[in-house]
């Protein structure tokens, strides 16, 4: 059995360098939540936020002059659509062939996605993404000196969208078709809904009039500062983003299932 929640956010971000929510539906992530990733499901468990009023206690006993209500997220600009499969993954030319649906010519999204024989693939597509972040500043730097963030993950940057496509594939070379449209009936150009001419296991749509989705985050853990060589040299502070690094995956490399593959040690000896 294929466990597909860890095996299509590791495939995503081998693909982007971010992180994937397989959950879109059920879990909002937002910026400046913190936490880690379980190794079993590569969801992320949010513990918290650091614009909840309890953080900023923490903060308060730290830095005592940062209120992050005053440099609350910045959301940017629509961007183009943000469509992206893992190695070996296609995206194509929409022909549904004799499935077409009736008002396609009104898509505000159409492809076809052609996926590997005896391989799983992952795809993620955002209508018309916005990314939503930290505002630029010192925020990093005050959340720097929270011991409590010690060892935690913290999400800086997410996209936000109105509709997303998310699937990982089978193995069987499948080809799915899939295209975004306005729903049917009189003032309904702002909302959308999703057609396919697939119906398969792990294939995940869903549509808002709103941004209430955030299929794809970045993270960033603190990189521990080290103590100068001279004893009378001040540690430096941390400027803006500069003392915080990537997060990598806490789990090993995964095979086809999303199972762990084996790992062997070279110095072992074979027997013949």
């Amino acid at each position: 059995m294929v466990n597909a929640s860890l095996k299509y956010v590791d495939l995503i971000r081998q693909r982007t360098a971010k992180w994937a929510n397989w959950f879109p539906e059920q879990q909002d992530i937002r910026v400046g939540s913190y936490g880690r990733f379980s190794a079993q499901t590569g969801k992320f468990e949010v513990e918290g936020n650091v614009y909840d009023p309890e953080f900023q206690k923490l903060l308060d006993a730290t830095d005592g002059k940062m209120k992050l209500s005053d440099h609350l997220p910045v959301l940017d600009e629509e961007e183009k659509d943000f469509a992206v499969g893992s190695m070996g993954v296609r995206n194509k030319e929409f022909s549904p062939g004799s499935d077409v649906v009736e008002g396609i010519d009104k898509a505000k999204y159409k492809e076809d996605w052609q996926f590997l024989q005896d391989k799983r693939g992952a795809m993620l597509v955002m209508y018309k993404p916005r990314q939503e972040h930290f505002p630029k500043g010192k925020v990093f730097e005050a959340l720097y000196k929270v011991p409590e963030l010690k060892d935690k993950y913290i999400v800086p940057t997410v996209y936000k969208c109105r509709a997303y496509a998310i699937y990982l594939s089978h193995k069987t070379g499948e080809k799915i078709s899939l295209a975004l449209l306005p729903k049917s009936g009189e003032g309904n150009e702002t909302q959308l809904d999703w057609w396919t001419n697939s119906k398969v296991e792990h294939l995940q749509v869903g549509t808002d009039k709103d941004y209430v989705f955030s299929p794809l985050f970045t993270c960033q853990r603190k990189i521990p500062l080290v103590r100068p060589l001279m004893r009378d040299s001040p540690t430096p502070d941390p400027e803006d983003a500069g003392f915080w690094m990537e997060v990598y995956p806490p789990w090993e490399p995964l095979d086809d299932d999303g199972e762990i593959d084996p790992v062997y040690d070279d110095d072992q000896e074979v027997c013949i």
